[in-house]
């Protein structure tokens, strides 16, 4: 049976020296959304994760996704479901499984507008 990458399962370890660079993407990305006066974004680095979560202005911090590194260009998304308090995989907007950092933080401005 030949080996398949699965979007939900594995993922690269994210090097420490690249944290910086992607709270900076992340940063960028949001100071270009509408919902950018309201929310700022957290991230928490684990292993191969990046949970994603916004802080409203009063201190309040609410799961949104949960991204899954495979490498700079290759990130995956769960959603964050509070009606079980899961993670769900799921594509991004464009119906693919992989993509970049935007694109999967894209998929987290749902509970954001």
């Amino acid at each position: 049976m030949p080996w398949v990458k699965c979007p939900h399962v594995g993922g690269t370890k994210i090097p420490p020296n690249k944290y910086s660079n992607i709270i900076r993407q992340a940063n960028a990305y949001a100071a270009s959304r509408p919902w950018n006066f309201s929310y700022k974004l957290q991230l928490r680095f684990k292993g191969q994760f990046c949970y994603v979560a916004a802080i409203e202005k009063d201190g309040t911090i609410f799961s949104l996704g949960r991204l899954r590194y495979f490498n700079s260009g290759d990130w995956s998304i769960a959603f964050f479901t509070y009606s079980n308090d899961k993670y769900t995989p799921c594509c991004l907007s464009n119906g693919k499984d992989w993509g970049t950092l935007e694109e999967a933080l894209e998929i987290c401005e749902a509970y954001l507008t």
